[in-house]
């Protein structure tokens, strides 16, 4: 932001300008969110989100009761002249302490009344201390609701763990742009619903930066139905169905039998044209529709019965066990030689020395035809990083982790959580916040490895993208799941939601 803001002012906009805009834009929030508020505290800092805060005071001295403490004179000449014109309206900031915010939350109605943090914004990496960390304590041990500025004070707004003590809020105005805190728990509930019964949301305000300055600074789109939709292949009229792209599922140890059905299930939903299981058996639950072909006996692949028409792509891993005598991950480095499409690699395949043992054959495949996609969970980018020398805190820094991924392994990384990361090897990436807990199940993965395998057995299309849409569409799906089955949903809920969100977003 500090870098967008320099290029919206290199480019004519004034700074005072861009404090202006937010200003009004919290102010406006405050009044539409809390109609009923009488009265307001208005938190500010020493920089540019103090001086927003005192635009938003000055806005909202006309009509309301507006006190503010300030942590410090304001150190930058706009954040001074958004101070000058409080001042001029007759609102004189006084000094903040944690016993000043004490004393003003006592005395406040929390259904009439409203705090505003301004105090810190994006540039925060260390916990807070003395007074500021004293204040947040207080702010969240009371019941008036927060409208933080932009970040809740003591949120770092770069990684998805705040560092210490930090202000919960109940609604945050997020200034020109979502920042990356914001789409990842933990620190994302600090955003957001602090007070259960309190309005609660992220308002993302245009404040006047120029759209190309935004996209010139931030490398990681959130991803959406609009872009999802953009992204998922088309069917002609006359298609058939080696047309529309056909999967090898090479899956399920005889432990784990239900994994390969699932992706089985996740590729038919998604809309593959016809999908194969390479497996020690069929599920007894399996899908009519599913073709059947056993592992090779003598690692070589394809095994007989498997043709190349029939692995447009291919996804390895569901429910394989590496200890299992004759599992098809002792073949993984023959099985990626032979890929005669594109390649997704789950669960088993994920073993980080299974993984790492076949580096070379899986980096090949982005110089042969296009990456893999690699689909670790937060457990299993861990290990893989750990096995590839890198020290990534992975729950800190989830795009972090994915970006190292995707740099060793030359695979475009699918990295799976609450909100999942896409990042590819060429620097482009994405996160997507759809989904619901329900999915904390086993085998939603499975499902999810399915349906990014028919995405990508559909000709055309970017690896990239189609990993992205893929798992947008699996979160919606689980939405759409959740909505009748709540947290108790299955992975087969998923996979049966799968095609009527599919339809949804295809015209």
């Amino acid at each position: 932001m500090a870098e967008a803001d320099a290029r919206a002012v290199a480019a004519g906009v004034p700074v005072d300008a861009l404090m202006e805009a937010a200003g009004r834009a919290v102010a406006r929030v405050v009044r539409e969110r809390f109609p009923a508020a009488g009265r307001v505290l208005l938190l500010c800092g020493p920089g540019n989100n103090g001086g927003d805060g005192y635009v938003a005071a000055r806005e909202l001295a006309a009509g309301l009761e507006v006190t503010v403490l300030e942590a410090a004179p304001p150190r930058t000449e706009a954040a001074r002249g958004a101070r000058a014109s409080l001042t001029a309206v007759g609102v004189e900031p006084g000094a903040l302490s944690a016993g000043a915010v004490d004393a003003w939350l006592a005395s406040a109605d929390p259904d009439a009344a409203v705090v505003v943090d301004a105090l810190l914004g994006s540039g925060l990496t260390r916990p807070l201390g003395g007074d500021l960390a004293a204040v947040a304590a207080a702010l969240n041990a009371g019941q008036v609701p927060v409208v933080a500025v932009d970040v809740p004070t003591g949120v770092d707004a770069d990684v998805a763990v705040p560092p210490g003590e930090h202000v919960r809020a109940d609604v945050t105005v997020q200034l020109a742009g979502a920042k990356v805190a914001s789409a990842f728990h933990p620190a994302r509930a600090a955003f957001e619903g602090a007070r259960p019964g309190r309005p609660a949301g992220v308002v993302v305000a245009d404040i006047g930066v120029p759209e190309d300055v935004l996209a010139a600074v931030s490398p990681t789109l959130w991803l959406d139905r609009e872009a999802t939709a953009a992204w998922l292949p088309r069917r002609a009229p006359d298609d058939h169905k080696y047309a529309v792209g056909t999967v090898t599922v090479v899956a399920g140890s005889r432990r784990y039998l239900g994994a390969g059905e699932l992706a089985c299930r996740g590729a038919w939903r998604a809309g593959a044209g016809l999908v194969t299981l390479v497996g020690p058996e069929r599920h007894p639950s399996a899908w009519p529709e599913t073709i059947h072909v056993p592992p090779p006996e003598d690692g070589e692949w394809p095994p007989p019965g498997l043709t190349a028409r029939a692995a447009q792509a291919l996804v390895v891993g569901p429910g394989l066990d590496p200890a299992e005598p004759g599992s098809s991950l002792a073949a993984l480095g023959a099985l990626l030689e032979w890929a005669p499409g594109r390649v997704v690699l789950d669960a088993g395949a994920l073993a980080p020395g299974t993984f790492t043992d076949h580096l070379t054959e899986l980096r090949a495949l982005a110089r042969r035809d296009a990456p893999a996609v690699v689909t670790p969970h937060a457990g299993e980018a861990a290990r893989l990083l750990a096995a590839l020398g890198r020290e990534v805190d992975v729950r800190r820094d989830p795009l972090g982790a994915a970006r190292a991924l995707a740099e060793d392994t030359e695979a475009v990384v699918a990295l799976k959580g609450a909100t999942t990361v896409v990042a590819a090897p060429d620097g482009r990436e994405a996160v997507s916040d759809s989904g619901h807990p329900g999915l904390a199940g086993g085998g939603t993965g499975d499902v999810l490895a399915g349906a990014i395998g028919a995405l990508l057995a559909a000709p055309g299309g970017d690896v990239f993208e189609r990993a992205c849409a893929a798992v947008h569409l699996h979160g919606l799906a689980g939405e759409r799941a959740a909505s009748a089955r709540g947290v108790g949903l299955v992975a087969s809920d998923v996979a049966d939601a799968l095609a009527g969100v599919l339809a949804s977003l295809q015209p």
